[in-house]
This record gives structure tokens, C-alpha cells and sequence, in this order.
């Protein structure tokens, strides 16, 4: 009986030596197990995004762009002491080149002349590039190319700190035929050389506002403006000893003053604008024609009005003139510039304050119009350089 009662004790001593002992310490390993789940959780969710997936993605080195639809914007990187060389396809090449601001980047006009399948962009001075260890998010300059299959690409560039990161070549692959295609699908002018396929460009003279590409096989008399042509050889006399007396100068000086009395006339008189465009962009406009206008010069006033909140920055050289030829059912088929003869603007600065109107007389020659031409005036802004503000000034009698 004493036996039985002295185990019983010890058992009973026993369990309650082990109910205060602690638990057991975790190991190491299952300890390690689960913070490598945490520390691993953690870091897939706060990894960045990389830049092949961000809304600014941009090339940088060498870009090569298959192009699939009619409007295209291609993004390169673009270091301040680099230039970017864009070359087209064999069968195509720039029919207007639309430069942005001048300071931020420039477009070689004499590569251009050279070799009408590349365009040669180059920086500004004050294209800028980000401090180092900073990326580039925006955009510093545009450059607008139209081909002569109709095809509109708009090159964005980004200023990068690297010179190995500019994009030294940038090639596009596309297929004419398949752009042509489209665009006459949606209505759009195709083969603006007036070519069915390719050929060499016509000659035409250079609007203001954009870069003409000229036909490299021009003399050099063909290559100088219509309207200076024009002008020179009306207003050439000759002497009894064969030289002959330009009055060119006279006359230019006649003309600048017709139109800056006819531009101070309507700047007194804004209720004259009547007859406003639809805003494209924020930009409206409405156009005065001064009477005792003489054929062929012409003086038209254009008023454009910010209808927006906010400042607006003006394309150069503005407004546009063109002549256009139009299908049977007014869409139009081929797109020529108007050489002008003089502007003048009510304010040089380009900027159009929010709601606000700036003026531009214009003087050109009026050409004459066969069966389904008309004549536009275009003004752009610069964050809409491709989709100007535009009004008709003449059209044929149908």
C-alpha cells in the first residue's frame, strides 16, 4: 500500500513540474520559413513598374517603328549635343515637314535636300535634358511629318542626360499601298505628289510654317517662290542698255503699308468679325476681305480667338494658305501651299491669351481657281500643330 501511494506522488509531482516548464522555442528554420514568405510578399508588391510599361515610354539607341495606322506618334530620347536621323521607305518620303519650336529642336532642310527619304532632326538650345539620376517623363519637342502617301507621323521627343541613350537612327516600315488603302477607306487626300505611285515630288513653293520638300531636279530659278517670280518679272523694266531695273523693293514697301493700314482699321473695328468658326483645339476663327481688293493681290484680315481657359501657344508663321482640289463629293484629292507676299500680326509673340483675339493681315496672290478648288486659311496651336483651325476664303463656282 505504501508503494502504491509513493508512485502516485511522484506522478502527480511529476505532471506539475511539467505544466510550469515554458514552451519550447521556435527553431530557427521554421522561424526563417515564415519571414522569407513576408520579406518576399513585400517586395512583389513594391517592385516598380518597368519604363517598357509606363505611359512615357520612349526609345533610346536605335528605334525601329512598324506603322499600322494612318496616325502615328513615335517617341524618341534625344541627348542635347546628339541628332536623330528618320529614314522612310524607298517608295515614300516627307511631303511637309512641320516643325515646333525652333529652340527646342530644328529640322536640317539642307540633309532634307540631300536625301528626300530621311529627315535629320537636331536640338535646340534650350531642349534641355533632366538632372542627373531623374528620368524623363514629358516630352521637350514635336516634329510633324506628312509623306506623300498621306501618311502623318508625329515624333515626340524626349531630352535624355546620356548621349549613348539618343536614338541615332530611326527607321519606319510600313507598306504605301496599305496606307493609301486606309486613307481612302475614311476619305483622306493620298498620293499628295499628284503620282499614282511614288514618283519624285512636284515642285511647290514652301509655306511658312512648314518644310516643303522640293523636287531635287528643280534649277534654280524653278526652286524660288511662284509669287516672287511673279512679282520680279512683272516689275522687271529694261534699260536702253539691256540691264534691267527691279522695283521689288518699292513695291514691297507698298504693300507692308497696305496692310498694316487695313490691319490697324480692323483691329478698331472687331464687331466686323462676325462669322465664326466651330473652336478646334480652342482656336476660332473668322476672316475679313477689305474691299477694293485688285486682282491678283489679295488682303485678307483673319481674327483668331482662344475660346479656352487658358493661354494658347500659336504655330509659326502663321496662318497657312492653301489650295486645295476637291472629288465629287468635296472631300479633298490634293493640297498645294500658298506663297504669301507679306503678314502682319497684331502680336508678335505667337501667344493667344484665354478668350482672347490676336490679328493677322495677310497679302498672297489669288490664284485662279478651276472647277472644284477652293482656298483655305489654316492656324494651328502647338499642342495641335496635325488638327488646325481652318476657314474657306474662295472656291470656284460649281
Amino acid at each position: 500500500m505504501k508503494t502504491i501511494t509513493t508512485l502516485f506522488m511522484l506522478l502527480i509531482a511529476h505532471i506539475m513540474v511539467c505544466a510550469q516548464e515554458p514552451p519550447p522555442k521556435p527553431t530557427a528554420s521554421a522561424r526563417c520559413r515564415g519571414c522569407v514568405r513576408r520579406v518576399v510578399t513585400r517586395l512583389l508588391a513594391t517592385t516598380p513598374t518597368p519604363l517598357s510599361q509606363t505611359p512615357t515610354e520612349y526609345f533610346v539607341s536605335e528605334a525601329r517603328v512598324d506603322v499600322t495606322k494612318d496616325e502615328t506618334v513615335i517617341r524618341l530620347a534625344m541627348a542635347q549635343h546628339g541628332s536623330v536621323l528618320i529614314e522612310l521607305p524607298a517608295n515614300d518620303g516627307p511631303r511637309y515637314i512641320i516643325p515646333g519650336d525652333p529652340d527646342m529642336a530644328t529640322v536640317d532642310e539642307k540633309a532634307l535636300e540631300r536625301n528626300k527619304r530621311a529627315i535629320v532632326v537636331r536640338p535646340g538650345t534650350q531642349f534641355v535634358p533632366p538632372l542627373r539620376n531623374q528620368k524623363t517623363r514629358s516630352p521637350s519637342a514635336t516634329v510633324t511629318a506628312q509623306m506623300r502617301s498621306g501618311l502623318v507621323v508625329t515624333f515626340l521627343f524626349y531630352p535624355v542626360q546620356d548621349l549613348a541613350q539618343n536614338v541615332h537612327r530611326c527607321v519606319l516600315n510600313y507598306n504605301r499601298d496599305e496606307v493609301v488603302a486606309r486613307r481612302r477607306a475614311a476619305g483622306l487626300p493620298v498620293n499628295l505628289d499628284g503620282s499614282g505611285h511614288g514618283g519624285e515630288m512636284t515642285a511647290q513653293s514652301a509655306a511658312p510654317t512648314s518644310i516643303s520638300v522640293e523636287n531635287s531636279q528643280d534649277s534654280e530659278k524653278g526652286k524660288k517662290p511662284l509669287a516672287e517670280t511673279s512679282v520680279q518679272s512683272a516689275q522687271a523694266k529694261t534699260t536702253d542698255k539691256g540691264e534691267k531695273v527691279s522695283e521689288k523693293s518699292n513695291d514691297s514697301e507698298l504693300t507692308s503699308s497696305l496692310i498694316r493700314s487695313a490691319l490697324q482699321e480692323a483691329i478698331k473695328q472687331p464687331k466686323q468679325f462676325k462669322k465664326w468658326t466651330k473652336a478646334v483645339h480652342g482656336l476660332s476663327l473668322s476672316v475679313l476681305q477689305p474691299l477694293g481688293n485688285r486682282e491678283p493681290l489679295k488682303v485678307i484680315i483673319v481674327a483668331v480667338r482662344n475660346r479656352t481657359s487658358q493661354s494658347l501657344k500659336l504655330t509659326p508663321g502663321i496662318p497657312d494658305l492653301f489650295l486645295e482640289m476637291l472629288d465629287d463629293h468635296h472631300k479633298p484629292l490634293n493640297i498645294e501651299s500658298i506663297k504669301k507676299l507679306h503678314t502682319e500680326a497684331s502680336d508678335v509673340s505667337g501667344l493667344v491669351p484665354a478668350g482672347g483675339t490676336v490679328y493677322y493681315a495677310v497679302a498672297y496672290l489669288s490664284p485662279i481657281l478651276n472647277v472644284n478648288q477652293q482656298v483655305k486659311v489654316t492656324v494651328g496651336q502647338s499642342d495641335a500643330a496635325d488638327q488646325p483651325a481652318s476657314t474657306i476664303l474662295a472656291k470656284s463656282d460649281r
